[in-house]
């Protein structure tokens, strides 16, 4: 039996010295994935594409394609062009990062796929945004329990469940203390 526990304790040990090395084998933030600052986008409207530091190797030059309809006529707020085109190439940072604002034609719909390909480190990077089409696009969204269309930011638990919550262990507060009460008055008669 102890020879069965010395096994199991050993087998353990070498599973927690192992597990930290096999975790920093990898460097996680070297080929990291871009993304964007948010996921749907009406047509005409703003993204920002976004890589953080160590996604690419310190300035190196990266290839952008933008694919999806219309895609020729994607604005690049972060890129000096003369014309807009399917593909150009910009540099990362010093710190290996990037980023790309971006702007959708008035025509835009279905979804624009940016793909960044960088030269020196061969890593690829896609990202995708999808569009609502611009007679599709809703300007406000009102949440029928605000009065003011701005969303409820705060617990969904109701509040008379929180009261009715409070008030029970009040109660049980109280009947603990009777209870006590009456333990001490019936010793001491």
């Amino acid at each position: 039996m102890f020879k069965k526990i010395l096994a199991a304790i050993a087998v353990t040990a070498g599973l927690l010295v192992a597990a930290p090395a096999a975790a920093n084998a990898v460097d996680y933030t070297n080929g990291a994935q871009c993304s964007f600052d948010v996921s749907v986008v009406e047509a005409g409207g703003s993204a920002t594409l976004i890589c953080i530091p160590g996604t690419w190797s310190p300035g190196e030059a990266i290839d952008w394609t933008v694919t999806g309809q219309n895609g020729a006529s994607f604005k690049l707020a972060s890129f000096s062009t003369a014309d807009s085109s399917l593909h150009f190439v910009k540099h990362s940072n010093a710190d290996g990062s990037d980023v790309l604002s971006v702007t959708l034609p008035a025509d835009a719909s279905g979804t624009y796929s940016v793909v960044g390909h960088g030269q020196t480190s061969g890593h690829e990077c896609p990202a995708t945004l999808t569009v609502l089409p611009a007679d599709q696009a809703s300007s406000t969204i009102n949440d029928p329990g605000s009065s003011d269309g701005l969303a409820h930011t705060g617990s969904v638990v109701a509040t008379w469940a929180i009261w009715m919550g409070g008030s029970l262990v009040v109660l049980g507060l109280i009947a603990l203390a009777l209870i006590a009460w009456l333990r001490k008055v019936k010793t001491t008669s």
